[in-house]
């Protein structure tokens, strides 16, 4: 949600103590595959 509103990838790392890349890959695999990327399996 904060990636669709315009919050800078840098923004989110620091709200939720990730990585910058961690973020992209995750806003990437969900544009991708939508809720289903966010299965651990």
């Amino acid at each position: 949600m904060a990636s669709a509103s315009g919050t800078p990838v840098p923004a989110i790392a620091r709200l939720v103590a990730a990585d910058e890349d961690t973020v992209r890959d995750v806003i990437h695999a969900f544009n991708g595959l939508a809720l289903a990327c966010l299965d651990p399996e």
